[in-house]
């Protein structure tokens, strides 16, 4: 497969990532962070010959990305923060019928609220929505993770979401992309009664398939190669997300000292075998996230059922600026 190295930004790596694996259609409403990928893909659909556009909401957007779902091609849903809050009423019925063509939503958070109207965590949305969430450290691995993202949705049958935030778009590092035009990815349509459509008889066996789908996630999640540990020691640190990146800018990529470190690139559901793992390599372990401590508080819930006695350090004990 012909390739070439590109120096991308995050939402360009997006962009291309999804590119490669043939989406078809990619719907958003104007938003930072996020359009950055969207403007990015509208400068090559005539190109890849796919739609791109620009819906009057939201929850419209995801509507239309649900459609081509259920038609079996490859959809991207671009958002901010708050757009996610306008998606929520069809997210609720989603997570219950298993989709068929991949369907990614790319979410963009603002740490700060640099260009938002408040300073929103969306990551606890995942648990409400239970649908798997993933956030990169680098332009490369959101190109990798955009990839994944796509092969996850059609194996377990969810949409799956990629956490960004603004320090992530804004890097940018040389990425391998692909030079290949993919054909776009048609699985065609499926004649299953009721799989699109949960209803009172159905919803709550709907729902427990739900959750034994997101069981067979949390096996996946333990063997991702998002997940990574780095470093020896007894003082550990956990990066979330672009959080990792921040860290290593801090302790260096090649030596981190004494410090061992695990990068978390899987946030819902948790790698449980991975973090219990870690903690019990470690003496003490702080934890490194932005906003809420969401990491934080289910990892205190992990070491707590593992009977871990490892301190845990982060924002609920004020370990952050």
């Amino acid at each position: 497969m012909p390739m070439s190295i590109q120096t991308l930004n995050g939402d360009q790596a997006m962009a291309f990532g999804a590119l490669s694996c043939g989406v078809k259609l990619v719907t958003s409403y104007p938003g930072s962070p996020s359009s950055g990928t969207v403007e990015t893909l509208i400068s090559q659909a005539k190109k890849y010959k796919i739609y791109v556009g620009w819906s009057s909401n939201e929850k419209v957007a995801m509507e239309m990305g649900i459609g081509a779902s259920i038609a079996g091609r490859r959809a991207l849903v671009c958002t901010k923060s708050v757009g996610l809050n306008a998606m929520i009423d069809p997210l609720m019925a989603l997570n219950l019928t298993p989709v068929h063509g991949g369907l990614v939503i790319l979410l963009g958070d603002d740490p700060g609220g640099y260009g938002s109207q408040n300073d929103q965590d969306s990551r606890p949305l995942a648990d409400l929505l239970e649908m798997p969430m993933l956030e990169p450290a680098s332009p490369a691995e959101g190109y990798a993770m955009m990839q994944e993202a796509f092969s996850l949705s059609e194996k377990f049958n969810t949409a799956v979401i990629i956490r960004e935030t603004r320090s992530f778009v804004q890097q940018e590092e040389p990425v391998s992309v692909s030079e290949e035009r993919y054909p776009e990815a048609n699985l065609g349509l499926i004649r299953e009664p009721f799989r699109f459509v949960p209803v009172p008889i159905n919803a709550v066996e709907k729902h427990r398939d739900l959750h034994r789908r997101i069981e067979a996630v949390s096996e996946w999640a333990d063997s991702a190669p998002f997940n990574r540990i780095s470093g020896t020691g007894v003082k550990g640190i956990i990066g979330s997300g672009f959080a990792h990146r921040k860290l290593l800018d801090v302790v260096g990529d090649e030596n981190p000292g004494e410090f061992r470190l695990l990068k978390l690139g899987v946030l819902y559901p948790l790698p449980q075998n991975v973090i219990t793992q870690f903690l019990q390599d470690c003496d003490e372990v702080l934890i490194l996230e932005e906003i809420e401590p969401y990491v934080e508080i289910r990892i205190k819930a992990m070491a707590h059922d593992a009977g871990c006695l490892t301190k845990i350090y982060g924002k609920q004990s004020h370990h952050h600026i």
